[in-house]
């Protein structure tokens, strides 16, 4: 096993996973489709259409996700880091390996629309709620197959990083002790850290869950409908803990990886605890939600929370950071 292995790998994951992405996106955008029909119609037939696509995208995002999920044991069992000699008494060797998570690079934004699938699918006998999630749903995938498809150049900066590291070792370039402290450092402290494999995902299943209050908390603003309330609550409830747990996690890491850096001050940090003030103030609002003009009030300010979460995300594409994927 070693780097012909891998890249045979990664070159039959792009092989068998671009058709399932491609009919993720087919069945995404009929599943839009009868998505607006209904709303449109209030025809029960394409409510039940719209459902039947719900199920086979979900089962496609599932199937994707474990062709992933392959990839990733196969990175671990054929790239092997072997460090120089000169380093090996100060780079302890079990960090040798890539164990990387299924939620870094392409494949975060493919892992969230899975999530929130598969959320989705849990609130089916709300057919209005229901009606608007599939809309947002067949605009995720979209968003996914064009700007954030993990199957189409699979894991690119992982890859950077081993392509560079087995061409360092067929060469005398002296720069490989240099790139074995970065790696070593990639691998601790990033891809084989036990916070990565908590701290992403919490939040990514949050950020789904969360999808269905602002779905809710948009028909809230045109019928005041308890119910509306009630589920608007119930996922947030869930989101909300997780948010919160997953930030809180988040803070060891940070202090265990970027030590004296100023990682405090960092943008997506800072979207991310304005994002969690303004769910607090969600959760507190609807306590008094019967109250006055309380009911329309705690509906917009779950839609601007979610509209802060969107926000939160794209910090990492537009504002340099430590998070960021944007040089200073």
């Amino acid at each position: 096993m070693g780097f012909e292995e891998y890249i045979a790998a990664r070159e039959f994951l792009g092989t068998i996973g671009q058709p399932v992405i491609t009919y993720i996106l087919i069945i995404s955008l009929f599943q839009g489709i009868f998505s607006i029909l209904y709303l449109i119609k209030k025809n029960s037939r394409y409510y039940d259409y719209l459902i039947k696509c719900l199920y086979i995208s979900t089962g496609l995002y599932l199937t994707g996700f474990l062709m992933l999920a392959w990839f990733h044991v196969q990175i671990y069992d054929t790239v092997l880091i072997e460090y120089p000699a000169a380093l090996r008494q100060m780079i302890p060797v079990e960090n040798s390996r890539i164990a990387a998570p299924l939620w870094i690079e392409s494949e975060k934004l493919y892992f969230w629309a899975m999530c929130a699938s598969i959320f989705a699918m849990t609130v089916t006998k709300r057919k209005d709620i229901m009606s608007f999630l599939g809309v947002i749903l067949s605009i995720f995938s979209v968003v996914v197959y064009f700007f954030s498809n993990p199957f189409k150049d699979p894991l690119p900066i992982v890859n950077g990083e081993i392509t560079q590291w087995y061409a360092l070792l067929l060469s005398s370039d002296m720069r490989i002790f240099e790139i074995a402290g970065t790696l070593y450092g990639r691998i601790t402290f990033y891809y084989n850290s036990t916070y990565m494999w908590t701290h992403p995902p919490m939040l990514f299943i949050a950020y789904a869950s969360l999808i269905i209050t602002f779905a809710a908390c948009v028909y809230m603003l045109f019928k005041k409908d308890r119910l509306y309330d009630e589920i608007a609550y119930s996922y947030a409830k869930i989101g909300y803990i997780l948010l919160t747990t997953g930030m809180l996690i988040g803070y060891p890491w940070a202090v265990e990886a970027w030590k004296d850096s100023a990682w405090w001050w960092d943008p997506k940090i800072s979207g991310s605890i304005m994002m969690w003030v303004l769910y607090s103030a969600y959760l507190h609002s609807r306590i008094y939600v019967s109250k006055g003009k309380m009911w329309k009030t705690t509906a917009y300010l779950g839609i601007i929370c979610f509209v802060s979460l969107i926000f939160t995300y794209l910090l990492t594409y537009i504002v340099p950071g430590i998070h960021s994927v944007v040089q200073p």
